[in-house]
């Protein structure tokens, strides 16, 4: 069944998949959605889809610019802020 798969934000939608196609400017939103009715642990996942399909592959890549290229456009007085994502460990970069 769909809400049992280990990847449901990549599964079709089974007796909903035509009307999804159907309208490309909404579909990807319903299925979206869908995922985050049913399977709210997978959003994350089924975000980033939409957000590849709609805005395309740029805007869901890691940022990874290196410290020395923030540093060198940094200026005294102005902070520098870090977002960091679980697990990261920029100490033996800094």
């Amino acid at each position: 069944m769909w809400v049992d798969s280990d990847n449901p934000e990549t599964e079709r939608v089974p007796d909903y998949e035509e009307k999804i196609r159907a309208d490309q400017s909404i579909g990807g939103f319903i299925h979206l959605c869908l995922v985050r009715c049913l399977r709210e642990d997978r959003t994350l996942l089924a975000s980033n889809n939409f957000i590849k399909d709609v805005l395309g592959e740029d805007y869901v890549k890691p940022v990874t610019d290196k410290i020395e290229d923030i540093y060198a456009e940094s200026r005294p007085g102005d902070p520098v802020l870090y977002l960091l994502s679980t697990g990261a460990d920029p100490t033996d970069t800094i």
